[in-house]
């Protein structure tokens, strides 16, 4: 499996529950000056929430997302974190990049709809729309990039590093 999208992946009270919490303004948002680590530029910078990381919960969003983690059929997770990315009057490309350098999966639900975009390199790139309830699946390896909108204020998704097999954790 190169990628996979699902669309419609949450059912729909599902999703307006999570979206609640991901979108309350008690949900607090960390300051990040690029996008990537490979390019700094005052203003591509972007804001996001580590629900997951270091063996443990960091967020009171941890048990909003276990129905996700769920219907991904994650058996160990490495990293859960909601992205949000400022429009800009013009579409901005990050670098191209790989969340780890491990073999895992990556999975990526749009919790909005916006003209922003993630871009897959795949032979040829693949455009996959940032559309409210889509996820793509795909392995770790696959370099992708993040592309912001110009047509909403933010655009927001969370961001899944996991194993989805037991044999994957030794690997």
């Amino acid at each position: 499996m190169e990628f996979k999208i699902i669309d419609n992946f949450l059912d729909k009270n599902y999703l307006q529950e999570l979206k609640k919490a991901v979108f309350s303004p008690d949900t607090p948002w960390f300051f990040r000056e690029s996008i990537t680590d490979y390019k700094k530029d005052e203003e591509k910078y972007w804001y996001n929430h580590n629900i997951y990381s270091e063996q443990e919960p960091k967020s009171g969003l941890f048990p909003h997302i276990k129905i996700v983690l769920n219907k991904l059929n994650a058996v160990a997770i490495n990293e859960i974190r909601v992205n949000s990315m400022n429009s800009l009057k013009e579409h901005y490309e990050c670098e191209w990049h790989v969340d780890k350098n491990f073999k895992c999966k990556t999975a990526i639900l749009y919790l909005n709809t916006c003209n922003g975009y993630t871009l897959l390199k795949t032979n040829p790139e693949t455009k996959i729309n940032t559309i409210e309830n889509r996820i793509v699946i795909f392995n770790s390896e696959l370099k992708h990039k993040a592309v912001s909108a110009t047509d909403t204020k933010r655009r927001i998704l969370i961001n899944f590093n996991y194993f989805d097999s037991p044999c994957a954790l030794t690997t």
